[in-house]
Parts: C-alpha cells; structure tokens; sequence
C-alpha cells in the first residue's frame, strides 16, 4: 500500500491542477493542507492493493473524497452551523479568513472534487458519480448535516443515524468506490454494512476520546456517552467494532486492517494517557473491553 506522503503528495497534484492566480487560493490551500488524518482515502489506496487493482484511478478517487470531507468541515465550523473556532489544531477557515471566504473555499472545493473525478477513465465513471452523490448529498451526508442541525432532543438511535450519515457515508464512499474501480470483487452489500460499522465505530471512538479532554458546555450536549450512558453506548460500540474484526478476517483484507489498526493505537493511546479523566465517565471494565478490541 502507498504510504502517507505518497497520498498526500498525490493529493497536492490533483488540488494544484486547479490553481488560479489569485489570492482566494490562499484559503483553499489553508483549509486542504497540512491535510488531516487522511483515513478515508487511506481506505481506497488499501482496498486497491488488498485487491491487487491500484490503479491511477484510485487516486483521483481517493483526492476527490478528500476534497469533498474538506468542504464538509469548512462549513461545519461555520457560525451558523456548529460554530467551531478551531480545526485541527489552529484558526478555523473561517475565523481565518472571514465566512465570506470560508463559504466560497466550501463552494470550490465542493465543485473541485467532481472536478477531479472528471479525470478518472473507466467505463464505470457514471456510476462512481452516481455513487458519489448518493453518499454525500441530500440523502447521505448533507442529510446528516440537516438532522444534526436540528433543535430537538436526539434519542440514542437518531445520534447513531446522524454518525451514520455524516460520518459513515464518506467512509462507505471510499470502499465501495475502490471496490467498483476494482471489477467489485468484493460482495456490494457486505461492504456496505462493514463500511457503516466502521464509521459508527470510528466516530464512537472520537466521543470517547473527547472525554480525555475538559468537557465544554457544548460537548456536554452532544457526547453520547455523557447523553445516554456509557453502557449502552458501549454496547453499540462492541457491537460495531465486532461486524469490522468479522468482515476483516473473513476477507483477509491485510491492508484496511492496517489502517484502521493505525487509528485504533492512536485511540488507545489517548485513552490509556488520560485514563483516569475518561474513568469519570466510564466504567473501567467497559473500557477494557473495548479496547480489546482495539488488537487484531
């Protein structure tokens, strides 16, 4: 499998392609680079190589998902939506550069990352847009963006749907394309259900990796577990992460168990740093059993 720098430098080109002189640019490349974890289009490089079917394809592919999640998380943060000042570790776009600006950067790179699938040749191409759209517009991601935006109290199962939707679907997108630019030779409908585990999984195990830190007021609000208790979340949790063991060893997919072992050390970390804040909240043996789960 190709290596971050790899990715990340595939990424710059496709995102340089559309450079125009002018100093709007700037905000675009301040929103894309340094680029964040890179986990999604980590999964279309792994499964192209689990499936021995990388090709240039995947990586416009893999460039345009990450456009696209960028575009999501500069509107996220915007006032109007969950009025976030920071973003990976510095000045959101836009306390950075204005809403004005941050809107417009959401607005182009929205359009840049169909703008790269363009690129891609195979006879599959209406299908990967077909695809894409149906994962991150009115019934995928935006969706989820609407219902997280609503002014109700949320039971357990509508959080849940709201990962699923704003979290899951990005990462549902990036297999099941991979898998479609790779002759889908794995079963649809498997893949599907493994992508939506892994999704809940991985956005569960931001929330609990936000009980580390001083809980916000805002964070109180939201965090499933503080909401609806740390047992039944956990068991949601389990109940994912056990679909992700299942599938991987069935599949022998080597290289996406790569990946997501990589996020799950990193959790491990942070929650084996800050055991005793994330205690308050948890009880220990739950804790361990989760990350049990966390080694393959």
């Amino acid at each position: 499998m190709k290596n971050l720098n790899y990715i990340n430098d595939k990424l710059k080109l496709h995102f340089d392609n559309y450079k125009v002189g002018h100093s709007f640019f700037q905000v675009l490349e301040y929103a894309m680079f340094p680029a964040g974890k890179l986990f999604r289009s980590q999964l279309v490089y792994a499964l192209s190589s689990d499936l021995n079917s990388h090709t240039v394809n995947h990586e416009y592919f893999a460039s345009a998902i990450e456009m696209h999640h960028t575009y999501t998380l500069i509107h996220d943060d915007l006032p109007a939506m969950d009025d976030d000042d920071y973003r990976r570790g510095r000045e959101a776009t836009h306390k950075k550069f204005g809403e004005a600006n941050a809107i417009l950067a959401g607005d182009a790179l929205l359009g840049m990352s169909y703008g790269v699938l363009s690129n891609i040749r195979d006879n599959k191409l209406n299908d990967i847009i077909r695809l894409f759209h149906s994962k991150t517009g009115t019934a995928g991601l935006v969706l989820g963006q609407v219902l997280d935006l609503e002014n109700t109290e949320k039971s357990l199962d509508d959080v849940l749907l709201i990962h699923k939707l704003k979290t899951a679907r990005l990462i549902q997108l990036a297999l099941t394309g991979s898998n479609l630019l790779s002759e889908n030779l794995l079963k649809e409908d498997e893949l599907e259900k493994f992508g939506e585990a892994l999704g809940v999984t991985f956005q569960l195990l931001d929330d609990l990796c936000e009980l580390s830190d001083k809980i916000s007021n805002h964070e109180a609000t939201i965090n499933p577990f503080i909401l609806f208790g740390e047992k039944i979340v956990c068991k949601e949790l389990l109940d994912n992460m056990k679909v992700i063991h299942q599938y991987l060893i069935k599949n022998k997919l080597t290289n996406i168990q790569e990946v997501i072992e990589i996020y799950y050390n990193k959790v491990n970390s942070t929650v084996n740093s800050n055991r005793a804040k994330i205690d308050k909240y948890i009880e220990s043996e739950l804790l361990d059993d989760v990350l049990k789960f966390t080694s393959f």
